[in-house]
């Protein structure tokens, strides 16, 4: 049996009209947030691409191909290496990529390449892949995920085909939870952190650092609500901060936050991707759009400076100062 797809009925839905149409495209990018289950839908797609009983665009989940797909066996899907301080594809990789794309798949009529999470993909390494996804071989497939269609050239995104991952409702993410083992206790602390983001409930539950992150994003997030000036320098000074990578996920966090307060301002009703729906909500009401984009400004401009390895502890001690004024 496949994997149970929970929301994402847009993407299943192109899908299966396209293997209905017979009108299948060489090249894919299935984009959106961190946890919709977007690698899930890239082997969903390659599975259906294999399948040898495949029945309009849904693999069978019996047949020889589909079970070796499912233990991540399948030789021709293919997952490149990522490597580097960035965990990216180097210009390296997708030149082996292109040479090794003319070579004939080894059990099945295709082969069918994966580029997972490459948000961070070099241009150079986007320009060298340029000509093989302008013009595969027949027996070649091109599958990526990405969070947004902004970390590809236009050049690219003109020669794919762009499907976004959505979020599946809240009774659903209990669900599939649920049928994954996990405590009622664990789960309803989790959607309540990050709603029916299946992927970042089951990150939260098992990550402690998240769990640490989330606590301090939620107490940023009062913080600002109340403009308590005190409280938000407490959170910023806070010792897991001396961990640079605690630091740079706790200002992307708080970013989602902010960018969730200014999307619920016009849509109530919308999936949010940050830590702290609740409070977000509160926020909503208090903070200004004028005053939210300059938060993201300020909170971009720290994230660029602990890049840069500035000190933590300045970055977040002006960062302070600049929120409670803005």
């Amino acid at each position: 049996m496949t994997e149970k797809i929970y929301g994402n009925s847009f993407a299943l839905q192109t899908f299966s009209s396209m293997f209905r149409s017979g009108r299948i495209p060489h090249s894919f990018l299935i984009y959106g947030e961190k946890g919709l289950g977007k690698k899930t839908l890239a082997k969903y797609l390659a599975m259906s691409l294999l399948c040898e009983n495949r029945n309009d665009g849904t693999p069978c989940g019996e047949c020889h191909s589909c079970r070796i797909a499912q233990k991540n066996v399948h030789p021709d899907i293919i997952f490149p290496e990522q490597s580097g301080k960035l965990n990216t594809y180097t210009v390296e990789t997708c030149r082996h990529v292109c040479t090794d794309a003319f070579v004939v798949p080894n059990n099945s009529d295709i082969k069918i390449y994966i580029f997972a999470d490459a948000d961070n993909i070099q241009l150079p390494a986007q320009n060298a892949l340029l000509k093989i996804i302008e013009e595969p071989p027949a027996h070649v497939r091109f599958i990526f995920t990405a969070k947004s269609k902004d970390a590809f050239l236009p050049t690219i995104i003109s020669r794919v085909t762009s499907v976004g991952a959505s979020a599946c409702t809240e009774k659903e993410c209990i669900t599939a939870l649920s049928e994954k083992n996990y405590s009622d206790t664990d789960i309803k602390n989790a959607v309540n952190s990050f709603g029916s983001n299946i992927g970042m409930c089951i990150e939260y539950m098992e990550n402690p650092q998240l769990q640490s992150v989330s606590a301090l994003t939620k107490r940023a997030v009062n913080s600002i609500i109340n403009k308590d000036e005190y409280s938000l320098l407490t959170v910023f000074s806070d010792p897991e901060f001396k961990d640079r990578s605690i630091t740079a996920e706790f200002l992307k966090m708080l970013d989602n936050a902010i960018r969730d307060c200014v999307a619920i301002r016009y849509n109530p009703n919308i999936s949010c991707s940050s830590c702290c729906k609740p409070e977000v909500s509160v926020l909503s009401e208090k903070l200004s759009v004028k005053s939210a984009m300059k938060i993201h400004t300020y909170l971009d401009k720290a994230a660029s400076e602990i890049r840069a390895n500035v000190s933590s502890a300045l970055v977040m001690s002006a960062l302070c100062g600049e929120i409670i004024d803005s």
